[in-house]
């Protein structure tokens, strides 16, 4: 939450930040009403209600919503400007880890050929 809110790198290397950080928060209120974590993250709500209006917009936003809605994740492709690889594709895909509802897991591919030999390529060259 706090490098997608606060960092302006990871701002700048999101094609569409909004959409990003909307996905974001949504997946962080799924997780964390799953784990049951509810006081827990006061803190951090707060500070970073406080440090990041655009944070704080979306937060409400979503709290007027958020009882009759069930957040998911995106099933669309990741668009990202990486310092290295430039504007990448990624799909994603987030699994729950049985029996530690507190924990989940994301894996990221390139969506095609293409992107995996541009990143395998700058890897070599590296």
């Amino acid at each position: 939450m706090r490098l997608i809110f606060l960092n302006p790198h990871a701002r700048a290397a999101q094609a569409d930040w909004q959409s990003v950080a909307r996905a974001v928060l949504a997946s962080f209120r799924l997780d964390n009403t799953r784990a049951g974590a509810d006081a827990a993250v006061v803190p951090l709500v707060e500070d970073l209600r406080r440090q990041s209006p655009e944070f704080d917009a979306m937060w409400q936003e979503d709290a007027m919503w958020q009882e009759n809605a069930v957040p998911h994740h995106s099933e669309r492709p990741k668009q990202i400007t990486h310092p290295r690889f430039g504007p990448i594709a990624l799909e994603y895909s987030t699994f729950a880890v049985d029996g530690r509802p507190d924990l989940g897991m994301v894996v990221y591919n390139p969506v095609d050929p293409a992107v995996s030999a541009r990143i395998g390529a700058a890897i070599d060259a590296a």
